[in-house]
């Protein structure tokens, strides 16, 4: 009992260290930071993707009431001008509006912070962009979740079972093969579907779309998985070799 709370706790542990890795090394990590003005420090997060119903609210914070600011946007589809609106502040926040888009809609933007007659440019070193995403149902969401993160981590607590004295290396590997086909096949898809707008939306688009390539790959290894575990006089090695397969694709596929 002791041993196997261990082991569990472990694969918890590296899942969420692995899931902290690749969240906060992601291209859509927001663009977050400090600028230091002359009578303050105004702190900011841009995101990247928004799947909200509403127009995405740009925010900086900063005690200073002298400060003054502009959002400026654009769609990305076009050399459109610049679209200028004149952030509002409330409490300590500087705020602005970019309207709602269509799914897949995206525009770049930055900010205008004006202090004592100097102007400063956020972020400094480049536009922000911004990409529209249909809304997901939060059920979806969860479930999407659960599926990817109860199959990460019983891919990895069957590889750790190979320090069991008797290690129940099959039952472990159904599971996590159950997992991922409900994740791959199911919640991943019509998470993808909501967000490109063919489901709830209009748009019309390959089924292949519907898919990514993490998830169907992390279903395939898992398959074969099966397959080697109950098939060979070695599933240790297959196990673990699979989990650390899994912990790879994890960090690098897109999901």
């Amino acid at each position: 009992m002791k041993q196997s709370l261990i082991l569990w706790t472990a694969a918890v542990i590296i899942i969420f260290l692995a899931g902290y890795i690749k969240n906060t090394n992601s291209s859509d990590y927001p663009v977050n930071g400090t600028i230091t003005l002359s009578l303050t420090e105004v702190s900011f997060s841009f995101d990247k993707i928004y799947r909200g119903k509403g127009d995405y609210t740009v925010w900086l914070a900063g005690e200073s009431k002298n400060i003054t600011g502009d959002l400026e946007w654009r769609d990305m589809k076009d050399s459109a001008q610049w679209n200028t609106i004149k952030l509002s502040s409330s409490n300590d926040i500087l705020s602005g509006t970019i309207p709602h888009h269509s799914p897949l809609g995206k525009v770049e933007y930055h900010v205008k912070l004006y202090d004592n007659g100097k102007t400063v440019l956020v972020p400094q070193k480049s536009n922000a962009t911004l990409l529209f995403l249909g809304s997901v149902p939060s059920q979806i969401m969860m479930f999407y979740y659960i599926t990817l993160f109860a199959g990460l981590i019983l891919a990895l607590r069957t590889g750790l079972d190979i320090f069991k004295e008797m290690p129940r290396i099959k039952m472990y590997t159904i599971f996590t093969l159950i997992s991922f086909f409900s994740f791959a096949w199911i919640f991943s898809p019509v998470k993808k579907g909501c967000e490109i707008g063919m489901i709830g939306g209009t748009k019309i688009a390959p089924v292949n779309e519907l898919f990514s390539s993490g998830s169907v790959v992390l279903f395939v290894l898992w398959v074969a998985a099966l397959i080697l575990v109950f098939n060979t006089k070695k599933p240790k090695i297959w196990a673990i070799a699979s989990s650390i397969l899994t912990l790879v694709i994890f960090l690098f596929c897109k999901f």
